[in-house]
């Protein structure tokens, strides 16, 4: 316990504070980063990474808001609405996976489908494919629900997933490309939450470890909020772009360690 303490404090602090300004929502730097120090199991790791990444969903949006960033809300509520679905279907399929593969082939597969999903990340950011300029709320539904479902079964938060769909199917500007990949965040990971208490699969949860993440989680929400308000738009591609190539290290890291 100690370990966890000052640990997991200091990777969510740094990660969600990431997370808030590239809008990645830090799971995708949490989980990893965690997996490394291999002081909890997968299912209580994804745990803590949904609630830092919804904790600072939470006051990433609010201070977005607040300064005015533009959002259409009628977007925003069919996203939201398919990110609730995509993220109970992927907490299922995540907890299917798992009771078939155990935890440590769990992890591995989690890992290449994650540094799968971190290349085409990259490679949809860069400006190589031609933006559909997709719109509606049907495709918002959609990007949702697949994207919810994605997310869920990475456990991730889907960050560089979101990014990369709104970059190129929506043909978004990064900034509001990382806000709505916010709300798709918010709505996911908080199905995810509220499926995993009702269904009592989370048992080994330390109340004073979720008191601590949730703290910290709302300090690295906000400093990423005014960060990205700050910054230029080329500056948090860059920045997303290199936190994508960080990860993808860290998680090929991982993934050597796991298997060898």
């Amino acid at each position: 316990m100690p370990s966890q303490l000052l640990i997991y404090p200091i990777v969510i602090l740094i990660a969600n504070t990431i997370g808030a300004i590239s809008g990645m929502g830090g799971g995708v730097i949490i989980k990893p980063a965690l997996q490394i120090f291999d002081l909890d199991s997968v299912l209580i790791i994804n745990f803590y990474s949904s609630v830092a990444v919804f904790t600072m969903s939470i006051t990433s949006t609010l201070k977005q808001l607040h300064a005015e960033q533009h959002i259409n809300m009628k977007y925003a509520i069919w996203l939201g609405i398919g990110s609730v679905i995509g993220g109970a279907l992927g907490d299922f399929t995540f907890k299917q996976i798992y009771d078939a593969l155990g935890d440590d082939l769990s992890v591995v597969v989690q890992m290449v489908l994650v540094i799968i999903s971190l290349i085409l990340s990259l490679y949809g950011s860069s400006g190589h494919i031609q933006p559909l300029y997709l719109a509606g709320t049907s495709v918002m539904f959609m990007s949702g629900l697949g994207l919810g479902w994605l997310a869920t079964v990475l456990g991730i938060g889907g960050g560089p997933i979101n990014i990369a769909c709104f970059l190129v199917l929506l043909g978004l500007e990064i900034r509001p490309a990382t806000i709505y990949s916010i709300i798709t965040i918010f709505f996911s990971q908080g199905a995810k939450i509220i499926q995993a208490l009702a269904s009592k699969s989370i048992m080994n949860v330390d109340p004073l470890m979720i008191i601590v993440i949730i703290i910290t989680a709302l300090l690295g929400g906000w400093l990423g909020a005014i960060i990205s308000n700050r910054i230029t738009e080329k500056r948090i591609l860059m920045l997303f772009n290199l936190v994508v190539v960080f990860v993808l290290i860290l998680d090929a890291g991982n993934l050597i360690g796991y298997l060898v």
